[in-house]
């Protein structure tokens, strides 16, 4: 029997990705009569490690971990990456037989290039899941590094995580009619907030026009993400909207006309985000050449010299 408690969805989100949460949280309540909790969460859930090796590439990475705990262990839960739309009804996903695991993710996913994309979905059995996020964090760069932990792999026995979700709930960048129930703009640099010319960026648009039409997100505050930077400009142009929040007369919909708008503006993807790898980078460089410096002394000059000359000092 399907389940009659409120489905949780706990959303990997960070300020800058508060604009795709709330429409993959509308584009989930379209689809659905269930009863939902939806909540955005982020890195003020964990510690974060001293080692900037292990430092996490989001503000969102080590949120997951702290599911388990903030659902008292108890019942069952449902993560989801901010950078998704959803285009069925969640009670599918969250009606999946557990089949006795703690974790299911959706199936074939472990097949995929990048193993921690098949984490980026998973339903969790909470009761199962003695997860304590400061512990895990803790354990960073000893048992396992950050790459292995965004898999889940470190954190699982065998057997413990399985492919039991429905295929569908998790495809990557593209979208096939009647097949694909949720899709994940994975590649940072075209997600349709970004960028105007994702082959699928329309979906995204037509979802976020629905979100501003029902009020749950003003034209105002679009305006305000754009100003952040967390949006490009032409997004503006394509659901409207004026920069004093005004509606206009018709949607731009040109292609070209979209991306050279944004040019001209000087808009830069996820800036943020890139500066903080950029900033991830260096601290990792100097890092290492502490440590080189440590075990050969007589040579710390030398790695100094080449630490600067690296990073254009």
């Amino acid at each position: 029997m399907p389940s009659v408690d409120p489905i949780r969805i706990f959303c990997g989100s960070d300020r800058s990705q508060q604009l795709p949460f709330q429409v993959l949280a509308h584009s989930i309540q379209r689809h659905t009569r269930r009863a939902l909790e939806i909540r955005a969460i982020d890195n003020g859930l964990a510690p974060m490690p001293i080692d900037p090796r292990q430092a996490p590439y989001t503000e969102f990475s080590f949120a997951r971990f702290a599911i388990p705990a903030l659902c008292d262990h108890a019942g069952h839960a449902i993560y989801m990456d901010s950078d998704m739309l959803v285009f069925a009804d969640i009670g599918e996903l969250w009606d999946t037989d557990m089949a006795g695991a703690s974790i299911a993710i959706e199936v074939g996913s472990r097949s995929r290039d990048s193993r921690s994309k098949s984490a980026a979905v998973m339903l969790l059995n909470c009761a199962a899941l003695d997860w304590q996020v400061e512990s895990i964090v803790l354990e960073l760069g000893r048992h396992y590094d950050y790459n292995e932990l965004m898999s889940i792999d470190p954190l699982v026995a065998d057997g413990q995580m399985r492919e039991l979700i429905v295929d569908g709930w998790n495809d990557l960048d593209d979208y096939q009619s009647g097949s694909t129930r949720n899709l994940h703009f994975t590649k940072i640099q075209t997600q349709p907030w970004v960028y105007a010319a994702h082959p699928r960026g329309q979906l995204w648009v037509d979802e976020a026009a629905r979100v501003v039409a029902a009020g749950v997100v003003s034209a105002a505050a679009i305006v305000e993400e754009v100003r952040l930077g967390y949006a490009r400009p032409s997004l503006l142009l394509q659901l409207g909207i004026d920069a004093s929040g005004a509606t206009t007369a018709t949607p731009v919909r040109d292609t070209d006309a979209l991306l050279a708008h944004d040019r001209n503006a000087g808009f830069v993807a996820h800036r943020m985000l890139v500066a903080r790898k950029a900033d991830r980078k260096r601290a990792i460089a100097r890092a290492d050449c502490e440590r080189a410096s440590a075990r050969r002394p007589w040579l710390a000059p030398w790695y100094r010299l080449l630490l600067k000359l690296r990073q254009g000092g």
